[in-house]
Parts: C-alpha cells; sequence; structure tokens
C-alpha cells in the first residue's frame, strides 16, 4: 500500500508482512505499507482498538511478532524516530522556566529543528510550577520540548487530546509545513484537520483500511 507523492523519493517508512499480536489476540495481520515525506498520514480509530501499539512497532519501540519496519534515513543523516504517547510528561515540582533551560543545553540552538512559538502557551509563565499547569499547557510544553529535535521520522500518539480548537489548529499547521522534510505518522480518535491531504488509514483493532491515499487527493 504505497502513499508516495513521488516516484523520485528514496527514503522514507516501510512496513512488510506486519503482524502484531496484544496478548493473545493478533491486532493486525500482514500489513505492508510505505509512507514518505511529503504529508502527515493518520491512522484513525477509537481508544482501546491498539493504535498505540501499532505506533510502537512503527517507533521501533516494540517488535513486532513477524515482519519488518524499516526506516531508511536521508543520505548522511541518522535515522533518528521521535515519539511521543500521551503518557509523557513533564517533571514534577519543577518551573516551566527550569524545564525549557533544560531543553535548551540538551537541544542546542544549532541542532534544532524550527518551531512555531504558539506551540507553547502564553500562559505557561516562567515561574510557574509545571504541575500547576493545565493538561493541556503541559502537554503543549512536552510536544514543544520534542519537536525541537531535528529526525527525519516523527510517530506521534494522539497528540492533539485535550489541546484546545486553536492550539490544534496551530499544531496540525506545524505538521503539515514539517512533513515537506520529515516522515510523519499522527494515530488518533478525532477527526483529521479539514486542509490534510495526507493519507488516513482507518484501524478497527485487526486490520487498517485506506479510506484516503495522496493520488486521490
Amino acid at each position: 500500500m504505497p502513499d508516495i507523492l513521488s516516484r523520485e523519493l528514496t527514503w522514507g517508512l516501510e512496513v512488510r508482512d506486519l503482524v502484531i499480536h496484544k496478548g493473545r489476540t493478533t491486532i493486525l495481520s500482514d500489513f505492508t505499507w510505505t509512507h514518505y515525506p511529503g504529508e502527515v498520514a493518520w491512522i484513525v480509530g477509537e481508544n482501546g482498538a491498539g493504535k498505540s501499539s501499532l505506533l510502537r512497532v512503527l517507533a521501533g519501540r516494540e517488535r513486532a511478532a513477524t515482519g519488518t519496519v524499516t526506516h531508511t534515513a536521508p543520505a548522511g543523516r541518522s535515522p533518528a524516530v521521535l515519539y511521543y504517547h500521551p503518557a509523557m510528561g513533564l517533571p514534577d515540582l519543577t518551573t516551566v522556566g527550569a524545564w525549557q533551560a533544560f531543553v535548551d543545553r540538551i537541544y542546542p540552538a544549532e541542532s534544532r529543528y524550527p518551531l512555531d512559538p504558539g506551540l507553547v502557551p502564553d500562559s505557561a509563565l516562567a515561574h510557574k510550577r509545571v504541575d500547576r499547569l493545565s493538561t493541556g499547557e503541559a502537554k503543549r510544553l512536552a510536544l514543544q520540548a520534542l519537536l525541537q529535535r531535528a529526525a527525519p521520522f516523527l510517530i506521534l500518539d494522539e497528540p492533539f487530546e485535550h489541546l484546545s480548537p486553536p492550539a490544534k489548529q496551530r499544531l496540525a499547521s506545524y505538521l503539515s509545513a514539517r512533513a515537506r522534510d520529515t516522515v510523519i505518522v499522527v494515530a488518533t480518535n478525532q477527526e483529521v484537520p479539514a486542509d490534510s491531504h495526507g493519507p488516513i488509514l482507518s484501524y478497527d483493532g485487526s486490520s487498517l483500511k485506506p479510506i484516503r491515499l495522496p493520488e486521490e487527493s
């Protein structure tokens, strides 16, 4: 199931004959798919269907029962994969300012990926403790830190949960722009942004079926 936008592209995410088990249940069988930079790929389905298990395999955090997941990076780059899941949080008892200073240390300015400053809410003031932030504020702060890293692959599990409609739109616009030079896969139980033109795959807990491929956009 290729969704290539340009047949001249030579790098991307390649999935071959994937089988995933969750306990004794098979949640995906014989899935083959290729995704390239150009547009965000969306995997939609209800909570509990198994999207998180699938994304962990796509991100290389877990192994499938059988099949392969290959991350081929552009020439001269490491096939690094950034992975976000909803359970990710911020360290307790630290302030927003201390957290941002930490991020600045681990991601030097010359190695950062350009970010939309609007991804961080104005209400996340430097003196505020992170455990006093709203769920949406804390999530945006965690996402902002992760997205600063330059990597050719970005796998996001439910990144829009707890975000306000304007914040969702801001994040969707950022991901759409970044997809020009990054392979991006997003799993969500929410509606795909109306202005997205990437592939949409529907997951029902046992199989993935294409709702839309770029050639049909």
